[in-house]
């Protein structure tokens, strides 16, 4: 019985830890869809400081499938609550590296515990000419040490439609996958019109690892935490059971 009332105390102390651990809120994912040839857009996001002390957030992209073109200095840009960033050179994300800088910014408190600022995308594809559905997710952690350095990802899915096909649904495009690779899990987001039902993971060689029943909201979170590390494909298909498209992924 001291043995349970132990493990039940420790339980609870520890709900408690994680439960005070969360020193912020962002959107897991904002999507947005630009036009070919459209001028800057603003893909709204927001962070909200959930304490009574200021925050210092250090932010850095993790990881990304942006075209090239999507990517130079005149394209992309972060604002965080200080400052907006280009990416000159790199700064946010090099897809030659497949890595980024970070930086940190000041997120205030107030006496609610429900200031809300800024931490959104700047896009001008206008010179651009790579289209689709592509992603790029950053990891903002709470760097001031006051409640043990939480942290939390967020992902920009941006789909560009090109101005001639505008009211065309691209089936293989309108469907992504990320991050890639991929640690503990994986989301999709696909279009209504692609009628998925189910996913499957297989392996290399064609064995089902897991099968998955997709949801009504467009978009599935997968759990591969216990998958060995290596390379798999995830199938999604329809009502019908054919299968809509395939996508690869690599598990580390």
């Amino acid at each position: 019985m001291r043995k349970i009332l132990l493990f039940l105390v420790c339980a609870v102390g520890l709900a408690n830890f994680n439960l005070r651990a969360q020193t912020f809120t962002i959107a897991d994912t904002v999507t947005a869809s630009v036009t070919a040839g459209s001028a800057s857009v603003t893909i709204g996001n927001y962070i909200t400081n959930i304490t009574g002390t200021n925050l210092v957030l250090r932010w850095r992209a993790v990881s990304s499938n942006f075209p090239v073109d999507w990517t130079d200095s005149a394209a992309l840009a972060i604002c965080d609550d200080e400052l907006c960033r280009q990416n000159g050179g790199g700064q946010i994300w090099n897809p030659s590296l497949n890595s980024g800088g970070t930086y940190t910014a000041t997120y205030s408190a107030n006496a609610t515990h429900d200031s809300t600022s800024d931490f959104h995308m700047l896009l001008n594809l206008s010179s651009a000419t790579s289209t689709g559905q592509h992603y790029m997710t950053f990891s903002i952690t709470d760097n001031s040490g006051s409640l043990g350095g939480y942290s939390k990802t967020t992902t920009f899915l941006i789909n560009k439609i090109p101005e001639s096909v505008a009211n065309v649904n691209n089936q293989e495009t309108n469907i992504n996958l990320y991050p890639n690779p991929a640690h503990n899990e994986v989301n999709l987001v696909y279009n209504a019109s692609a009628d998925v039902k189910n996913i499957a993971v297989y392996n290399i060689i064609g064995k089902v690892m897991a099968v998955y029943k997709a949801t009504e909201n467009n978009s599935a979170n997968l759990n591969i935490e216990s998958l060995p590390s290596g390379i798999y494909f995830v199938r999604l298909m329809n009502s019908h059971g054919d299968v809509v498209v395939t996508r690869k992924f690599t598990k580390q």
